[in-house]
């Protein structure tokens, strides 16, 4: 019954369908049986005076228990701090996202072509994500507004037949590196890594090009306004009356595939010129100094699990430069790993684990600044004085497909380590000690 309503919806859509400059007339078989697979695979079909046009995307709620909380010296309440400012982390009911985007893609022909993408975000993780693009990842001055809007990309893409095929894109559009994305649904588990919420870039401003040279290998290049900003940043120089407003950033990736389809790795670069004032959560002086990052990560599928285990890493390494004051300066270093596992034990159940360490060298990187009211000493700027401070995380996720385009996710979490800003149960006294969090979601996808 439910595929004769199904069958009924995309012959009536697809007979219904007359494109500007034409007459009304039906359609011929051969754009019956295309429309209708265009519906069936990639998701609502858009009636425009472009044909293409797909309409996706997801609503994404749940449920979180944080066993942290408390208030510091500033009269705030922090939950849960050590999580980087990922809202889900809070406690409390979540409106994690609602999520559109709006697509024309460029098909599969290497021919002059063109498309557009738009994907905007609703909710408390468009609240976090817009407040990274203005270097808030602080988690006492992330916005708890439930409404806030965060356009995650925008762009206007098209081929040149040059060779297989360049790809370019132009505006917004969402970073190279990392393992994790933006959407929670496409992750392995509920909440963010510290190496995502901390080590990386999430989205950029500027050109990107991509060429697949065959099934194995593929490319791709940038060039950018820099870390999460929507427009140039202006780093300042202490000391100076003048601040250097031509900085940029610079990115390369290379993807490699293994000749049997079950495994890849990747490895992306991205160089910030005359510095980059989105790069460090704790440093508000950011010098000229270059700022790097090299990500690589990878997946692999065994064959002797038969497509049922999936097993991935990430690692990242970075630095950047920043000043204490107009004659002392700095570099703050920072890197970690992760690693992810998923075993599929039916069609409807499977566990995803993960295990990450993130390490910073001078306090500067997290977002652990404004020192919680001066609750600890202080170095210059607002440079919390700890150092060679490390965080840990292990996540366990069981994930639910009960029913089409639904999936039920419940996930526990502890996070442990030294760095007081990121980890510290108690933000007025303990410096230390184990964190946990429970937390459940339901997300359908259109």
């Amino acid at each position: 019954m439910k595929n004769m309503f199904k069958s009924m919806a995309i012959l009536a859509i697809a007979s219904s369908v007359s494109f500007a400059g034409t007459e009304a007339t039906a359609p011929a078989p051969d754009k019956d049986k295309e429309l209708a697979k265009k519906i069936q695979d990639q998701g609502i079909y858009v009636e425009s005076t472009v044909p293409g046009v797909v309409l996706s995307g997801y609503a994404d709620a749940g449920y979180s228990l944080n066993t942290d909380s408390s208030a510091n010296a500033m009269g705030r309440t922090v939950n849960n701090v050590r999580f980087g400012g990922d809202t889900n982390t809070r406690g409390g009911f979540n409106l994690n996202a609602f999520k559109l985007a709006l697509e024309k893609p460029l098909g599969d022909k290497n021919d002059f072509n063109a498309g557009f993408r738009a994907d905007l975000m609703f909710g408390q993780d468009a609240a976090y994500f817009a407040g990274r693009g203005n270097n808030q990842s602080d988690p006492t001055t992330q916005t708890n507004n439930g409404n806030s809007l965060f356009v995650e990309q925008a762009y206007v893409d098209f081929r040149a037949p040059v060779g297989n095929g360049i790809d370019f894109k132009v505006g917004r559009f969402v970073a190279l590196a990392g393992y994790e994305v933006i959407e929670r649904p496409a992750n392995l588990n509920i909440t963010y890594g510290n190496l995502f919420q901390n080590a990386i870039p999430l989205y950029h401003q500027g050109v990107e090009a991509s060429y697949k040279f065959n099934d194995t290998v593929n490319i791709a290049g940038a060039v950018v306004n820099g870390w999460n900003n929507a427009r140039p940043s202006l780093p300042s120089n202490l000391g100076s009356t003048t601040s250097n407003q031509n900085n940029y950033g610079i990115i390369g990736q290379i993807n490699v595939n293994a000749p049997g389809g079950n495994a890849n790795i990747t490895s992306t670069t991205y160089v910030g010129v005359n510095g980059d004032g989105n790069s460090l959560s704790n440093a508000t002086n950011i010098n000229n100094n270059t700022n790097f990052v090299e990500d690589v990560w990878g997946n692999w599928k065994p064959k002797f699990a038969n497509d049922k285990l999936l097993i991935g890493f990430n690692g990242d390494y970075g630095y950047q430069g920043y000043d204490i004051s107009a004659t002392q300066s700095a570099t703050e270093v920072w890197y970690g790993a992760a690693l992810y596992t998923k075993y599929q034990f039916t069609k409807i159940f499977s566990l995803a684990q993960r295990a990450d360490w993130i390490h910073n060298a001078d306090g500067a990187k997290w977002g652990n600044g404004n020192d919680f009211g001066g609750v600890v000493s202080t170095v210059g700027a607002g440079i919390p004085s700890s150092s060679n401070n490390d965080v840990y995380s292990y996540t366990l996720t069981s994930s639910f497909d009960v029913w089409e385009n639904m999936l039920l996710r419940a996930e526990y979490r502890i996070d442990w380590g030294n760095d007081w800003g990121v980890v510290s149960k108690n933000a007025n006294t303990s410096l230390s000690g184990a964190s946990h969090l429970f937390t459940a979601e339901v997300v359908y996808s259109f």
